[in-house]
Parts: structure tokens; sequence; C-alpha cells
């Protein structure tokens, strides 16, 4: 009989031990999280300075293409959305540790200035793309690459089924810009999100601003 008793008092504390546990991982998810994230944001924010740049690429105007790429991972741009004060920066790429640095850019996708398809990825943390979804149809989106600065204009913003491979359609012959974000972007949504807000912008032709290589 004495054994069984320190067996339920062991299970007992045990049990208490998870049920704190779990409290302590809900404080977090909730508050902390955001917090850390936004923290985060802020570091990134300070960090995107033109001069900043790691790679530098060279763009042919005439021809509508990158001579030289940035190399893969490395920041080759920033990208600002005056509307819902959006200012990060944009790296080559979109693995896990790209993202929690800020945009990551698709590769399989084309280069501002390259009059083709370019897909961009964000989370939707505090300072991310959390405010994707306030942006209106005309806002502009701005991207100060290393070889020029590129404008567009929203023109369309929708929810999607992350299996939904026609939302990122890449066009070959017309410059669409494609930015996604999770979606519920509202943090009491717990689990893994199957939906994607997409943005679209269109290029807006401004060549005094782009370098011509």
């Amino acid at each position: 009989m004495k054994q069984k008793s320190k067996i339920k008092e062991f299970a007992s504390k045990i049990a208490i031990s998870f049920f704190f546990a779990a409290i302590f991982v809900v404080i977090f998810y909730f508050f902390l999280e955001t917090k850390i994230a936004t923290y985060i944001s802020l570091i990134n924010t300070t960090a995107v300075k033109d001069s900043m740049i790691e790679k530098e690429a060279t763009y042919n105007l005439e021809a509508k293409r990158l001579i030289s790429y940035p190399k893969y991972g490395s920041k080759y741009a920033n990208i600002e959305i005056p509307s819902i004060k959006l200012k990060l920066p944009v790296y080559y790429g979109d693995t896990k540790k790209i993202l929690r640095m800020g945009v990551g850019h698709y590769n399989g996708s084309y280069f501002p200035g390259e009059n083709g398809s370019i897909i961009y990825a964000a989370h939707n943390n505090p300072g991310y793309f959390q405010k994707l979804d306030q942006v209106h149809i005309g806002d502009e989106v701005i991207i100060k690459a290393s070889y020029g600065e590129f404008k567009y204009k929203i023109i369309e913003s929708k929810v999607v089924k992350e299996t939904d491979l026609d939302a990122f359609f890449i066009q070959h012959d017309n410059e669409l810009l494609i930015m996604y974000t999770c979606w519920p972007i509202n943090r009491s949504v717990v689990g893994r999100k199957t939906q994607r807000l997409v943005v679209y912008a269109e290029r807006v032709i401004d060549y005094e601003n782009q370098n011509n290589s």
C-alpha cells in the first residue's frame, strides 16, 4: 500500500508540473513571443540601410536583365510600403533562416527590373508582414535595390489556400510583385496555418531612379 501511495504522489507531482509548464507555454505564446518578435523587428529596421547591402548586383537597363546576381542568402535590397510604415531588408532566398531576418525572395522568380514576376515572403509577426492586410489598392511599394530603385502600385489582395499554386504563377513578360504571408494574421489562432494572404503590385516605370550599367 505504501508503494502505491508513493507512486500516486509521484504521479500527482508530475501532473502538477505539466500543468504549470502548459500555463508557461501559453503565456509565452500570447505575450512574450510578440515582444520578442517586436525586438527582432526593431533590430532589422535599424539595420535597414543602403550602405549595408552585402552584395552588389549590376543591371542592364536596355536588356532589362541583371548582369551579375547577388549571392544566395545575402541582402540585396530594402522594401518600403509607406502607407503601413513598413521598411524591411530583402534577402535572396526564402529559407527559414532568411525569413527570420526579413523578407525572403523566392529564387525561382525574377529580380526587380527583369520584367517578370517577383515573389517575396515574410512572417506575419509584428514588424514583418503583420500589417500587409492593411494595404489598399493604389498604395505604393518601393524596392531600393543595390542596382536601382523600383516602384510598384498595389492592384489586388486575396486570401488563398497554401496549395493554390495559380496564385503564385510566374509571368515572364510582365513585372508583377507578389508578396505573401501566412493567414490569418491573428496571433490567437494556434496551429499550422494553411492559408496565405497574397498582395499583388504592378510595376510603375521610373527610369530616372535606375542605373544603366
